[in-house]
């Protein structure tokens, strides 16, 4: 007999309202959703390190960075269905969560027996979509993609790893990005970094950037790829590679 974890839905759920996320959370696994609830992008970061989902439950409003973004991330990175569960009901927000990767964009309240086939629905489709086969993944390996470039879209705001994944930026991580390949590996100032991204408090930024950048591996770490982003002590912070900016 197979493990019921092993062929069960697998769900996380982002929701900063603890009741909200409880309630959600606690009917799906009546329905035998197996379901990993977050309250936070940096909860939805972390999680993705060490787990594979079938569906991302994403609220828009979080309290550390947008629901869009994360699903952006969600649907470039890991092959995951994406549902937009959210408040904001007006067509402007419906249009940017399409066109940031949503598969569906389901308005607060939600009826529950509706999610549920919603996500069935989709981890069914999600299911069926063929993976890489070994050998593509294998010709990917480190030695293959050691002295390759990496590639920063900055229309797109996509960075591209050497052996072919997608990581979605937001605005700031883009210019980031921009910034420390222009410095091609050597270290840039955290003053530098606070005047580009606009701060005005060093002490205080310099704790926003130490977020910032741990926020940046966790997408690259989730997308199975470590990000060669280097924090040097005292003095600021360098990429160790070769960043090609199109």
């Amino acid at each position: 007999m197979q493990d019921q974890r092993a062929t069960a839905i697998r769900v996380i759920l982002v929701e900063d309202d603890h009741d909200l996320r409880h309630g959600i959370a606690d009917y799906l696994r009546l329905q035998a959703i197996d379901v990993t609830d977050v309250a936070s992008g940096i909860g939805f970061y972390t999680a993705l390190i060490h787990n594979d989902f079938d569906v991302a439950i994403l609220d828009v409003n979080l309290p550390d960075v947008s629901g869009f973004e994360l699903a952006r991330a969600a649907s470039s990175g890991k092959r995951m269905g994406v549902i937009m569960l959210t408040a904001r009901a007006n067509r402007e927000d419906r249009i940017n969560g399409y066109e940031q990767g949503a598969d569906l964009y389901l308005t607060k309240p939600v009826d529950g027996e509706e999610l549920a086939l919603a996500i069935g629905n989709l981890a069914r489709r999600i299911r069926a979509i063929p993976t890489p086969s070994a050998n593509a993944a294998s010709s990917n390996g480190p030695s293959a993609t050691t002295h390759q470039p990496w590639l920063l879209e900055l229309q797109q705001r996509r960075l591209i790893a050497p052996a072919g994944v997608s990581i979605q930026l937001s605005g700031r991580e883009a210019m980031l990005m921009e910034h420390l390949a222009s410095a091609a590996g050597a270290t840039v100032s955290r003053g530098a970094i606070d005047t580009l991204l606009g701060h005005t408090h060093s002490d205080r930024e310099s704790r926003r950037l130490d977020a910032a950048l741990r926020r940046l591996r966790m997408k690259a770490r989730a997308a199975g790829v470590d990000l060669p982003l280097h924090i040097v002590h005292a003095a600021g912070v360098r990429f160790v590679g070769t960043v090609t900016v199109v």
